[in-house]
């Protein structure tokens, strides 16, 4: 996939990079789309579980009992490498180790 800017995947919105943010207990680096999705950087490529539950917890607004109680069919996710340089993101196989953004949306009740 060829790069192309920070878009939402759930509604092609053109969105911030990523900053730090406090949520109660939760500590990441993220953000939010006016479609409800969030997103969540790993900056490392070696956390994606973690930054999978805090997408999760985030998503719920900090509830992370309520994200431990979701099933996979509760949510929508999407990866991509992120470049944060250049803004961008993209999905290339070859590239071990490059920066994770992971998307997150709850489907709606």
């Amino acid at each position: 996939m060829r790069r192309k800017p920070l878009q939402c995947p759930f509604c092609d919105n053109f969105l911030a990079g990523p900053v730090d943010l406090n949520i109660g207990a939760l500590e990441l680096t993220g953000g939010i789309c006016r479609c409800k999705a969030v997103y969540v950087l790993d900056r490392t490529g070696h956390n994606l579980g973690e930054i999978f539950l805090n997408g999760l917890t985030f998503a719920c607004r900090g509830d992370i009992d309520k994200a431990l109680s979701l099933n996979p069919e509760d949510y929508e996710t999407e990866e991509f490498d992120y470049d944060l340089h250049s803004h961008t993101i993209g999905r290339n196989p070859r590239i071990g180790r490059a920066s994770k953004l992971l998307f997150v949306k709850l489907k709606e009740p």
